[in-house]
């Protein structure tokens, strides 16, 4: 067993620590439609953390994210008209674009990411108040039926939900049996090593940032659609949860370690404390708290079993001397 698989183990233990706990004092935790709620409000965080967590391995940040899935969200209520599917397509595509657009920039300029990327996520809201001339853009009425089938649900799962637990199997198959997702890991691990290697550096840069613009569109047009509108502001917020879920989940910020799987473990364990929270009918301050509390503990809990297997590691080295 690999250390990455104890670590997701020892997360996943985590996450059903936090469920159980709060499942015992709230029993619609534990019903059908309580867990489809509770995979429905992972949706919009999930997606676009998939795509944040590849920028993190590959040792990058996209933080314009929030201000993607917004201008998605206005773009494909505007493109409604020629058909769902169409509009979700060439949003998709689009903001693909414009993110390997942003990923060639910050390899072509050697600039930090979080830099540029707090620029594109300046500049896309503006172009997004541009767009909808600063006013919520609205499905008309005659036609909101058709994304109805949205809120379905097939058990616990609704077609969004669905969609994130297969992006999920599809983004980590990719990151560890390809050549170009593995690639993403040897530049996060260290570029001097990666270039010695042989390892293209412009390639997984912009192949990490078109993933994660074209998720958080996804997630945008998706999450839209279901409500039938799109706010020039919305989506403000999901920057801070997706970076989190990322960091519960293993994603080391200095980049090259972590996995796709262990974000999902970290996003569902916030959706299962903050939901619970919410249920308990705690004031909203305590689910921020509780959130940060459970990143600290995380973080130091790693760091000490990293100190632990570091002396252990340097015992063993002077005992064999």
């Amino acid at each position: 067993m690999t250390s990455e698989t104890k670590s997701n183990l020892a997360r996943l233990g985590l996450m059903i620590a936090v469920y159980l706990i709060l499942a015992a004092r709230i029993p619609s935790y534990y019903s059908q439609p309580g867990i489809a709620a509770l995979l429905d409000s992972a949706v919009l965080a999930g997606i676009i953390a998939i795509g944040v967590g590849l920028t993190m391995i590959a040792g990058e940040m996209d933080l314009s994210v929030g201000s993607m899935a917004a201008f998605a969200g206005i773009l494909s209520i505007q493109l409604f008209p020629y058909g769902m599917v169409p509009a979700l397509v060439i949003v998709v595509l689009f903001c693909g674009l414009l993110g390997a657009l942003q990923g060639y920039c910050i390899y072509k300029l050697n600039i930090s990411s979080m830099v540029f990327t707090i620029g594109t996520l300046i500049a896309l809201r503006g172009l997004t108040l541009v767009a909808s001339n600063e006013k919520t853009v609205l499905i008309p009425f005659e036609n909101i039926a058709e994304t109805d089938f949205l809120s379905a649900k097939f058990f616990v799962f609704s077609i969004p939900s669905a969609t994130l637990l297969v992006l999920v199997l599809l983004v980590d198959f990719f990151s560890r049996r390809t050549l170009w997702g593995r690639e993403i890991f040897a530049i996060g691990g260290g570029r001097g090593e990666a270039r010695a290697a042989g390892v293209s550096i412009r390639r997984p840069i912009i192949v990490a940032f078109s993933i994660s613009a074209a998720l958080a569109g996804l997630a945008g047009a998706l999450l839209s659609f279901r409500t039938g509108s799109a706010s020039p502001l919305g989506f403000e917020a999901v920057l801070l949860e997706a970076v989190t879920a990322c960091l519960i989940g293993g994603i080391a910020l200095a980049g090259g370690r972590g996995s796709i799987l262990g974000v999902l473990i970290g996003l569902f364990t916030i959706r299962f404390l903050v939901s619970g929270i919410a249920a308990l009918g705690a004031p909203f301050w305590m689910q921020s708290l509780a959130t940060g509390a459970l990143l600290i503990f995380v973080i130091i809990a790693e760091a000490a079993i990293g100190y632990i297997t570091r002396r252990r590691r340097m015992a063993r080295a002077l005992t064999t001397a």
